[in-house]
């Protein structure tokens, strides 16, 4: 791997984390796209800081999930895949695995022409996911359109909704794979940092804006970061509607706060017990930054008007801590990158924000 400027693998601390992430992105390549890095003058100007957009939101299925969900099938074992998959999700993760699912059917068919042995079909037994009745209707329908998974709602959090899939699962001896909670998700998630290393000079990474849910991409992004360089400023980015990893690394376990809709439904609801997140967002994330509702709509709507790049609310969130933060006299002078972790964001919900921004204006 070519790293550009500044950047080396050997001069921070390497972690289990790190190492896996290193791992992971062989596993995905070719697999997953190197997603544009672009300078927005934007967001210079209005924060006194040099910064640059990470587009996950261009990005396969939409959205940063398919690298964690890529690397987690890709690693299991043929036992492993013949016992059948299930899977939880708020849509976003849903869509990367199914994608995952056909990145595999597409190797053990070119293995098939080679006559080699390869793992077991993916589609060996129809795989399941499982969805809150709360996951925005457009990503439901979105991955229902797939038609290749069992689809099932249930419960009105996405905690409820991993509970019921991990108890499943288990009555049924099928392998299941967590949105977040889950080492080999973590470390697909973390490939967009070395992705960076590739795409920027050190220089131009001080701080990292990155959204969090239940914390699978900033433990796997945050991490590997870390183990380059400990000094880069990792900002930990949430809806003040849904803040559970923010409340729950300040409590020091996972705990259980009411969430409320907000316009970031891919980082919304509540964090499984026991999740393996809690202690990288605590290790590694440098500091929380919390946004309004108003905040996220500007922060989508910003976006779409001066880079002409659809984000959805999830990534929305980063920008908008961005903007929050430039307040921060220590940070003038620094170079930022924003995470902006998705794209999924349906016709009539944008349209509504335009209108709300305009209105606002």
């Amino acid at each position: 791997m070519r790293l550009l400027s500044g950047w080396s693998l050997g001069t921070g601390q390497s972690n289990a984390i790190s190492s896996a992430v290193l791992e992971a992105s062989v596993r995905i390549q070719g697999h997953v796209h190197l997603t544009p890095v672009e300078p927005s003058p934007w967001l210079s100007g209005l924060s006194g800081l040099t910064v640059h957009l990470k587009l996950e939101s261009e990005q396969r299925t939409g959205s940063f999930k398919v690298r964690g969900a890529v690397n987690k099938v890709l690693s299991l074992s043929s036992s492993e895949l013949d016992r059948g998959m299930v899977t939880s999700s708020t849509g976003n993760h849903a869509l990367a695995f199914m994608y995952a699912c056909s990145c595999l059917e597409k190797l053990r068919e070119e293995a098939a022409e080679r006559s080699t042995k390869c793992n077991s079909a993916a589609g060996a037994v129809r795989p399941a996911i499982y969805l809150p009745s709360s996951a925005s209707a457009y990503k439901v329908n979105k991955v229902r359109a797939q038609g290749t998974a069992d689809i099932i709602l249930f419960g009105n959090d996405c905690v409820e909704s991993e509970n019921e899939a991990a108890r499943v699962a288990q009555l049924k001896g099928a392998t299941y794979i967590s949105p977040y909670n889950d080492l080999q998700v973590m470390a697909g998630q973390g490939t967009i940092s070395i992705d960076l290393m590739q795409q920027l000079p050190r220089k131009s990474v001080d701080i990292v804006f990155i959204p969090v849910g239940g914390g699978g991409l900033i433990s796997g992004m945050a991490a590997m970061l870390k183990a380059a360089d400990p000094s880069i400023w990792v900002v930990g980015c949430q809806p003040a509607a849904s803040d559970v990893m923010r409340q729950s690394v300040q409590a020091g376990c996972v705990i259980d706060v009411p969430s409320h809709p907000t316009l970031s439904d891919a980082t919304a609801g509540g964090i499984e017990e026991g999740a393996l997140t809690l202690q990288p967002c605590t290790d590694y994330v440098d500091e929380w930054v919390l946004v309004s509702e108003d905040e996220i709509r500007a922060a989508v709507v910003g976006v779409l008007k001066h880079h002409s790049k659809l984000i959805e609310g999830a990534a929305g969130c980063a920008v908008a801590a961005l903007i929050k933060s430039s307040s921060n006299a220590e940070l003038q002078g620094k170079s930022a990158v924003v995470l902006c972790c998705g794209g999924n964001i349906s016709f009539s919900t944008l349209s509504e924000l335009i209108c709300k921004e305009i209105n606002y204006n």
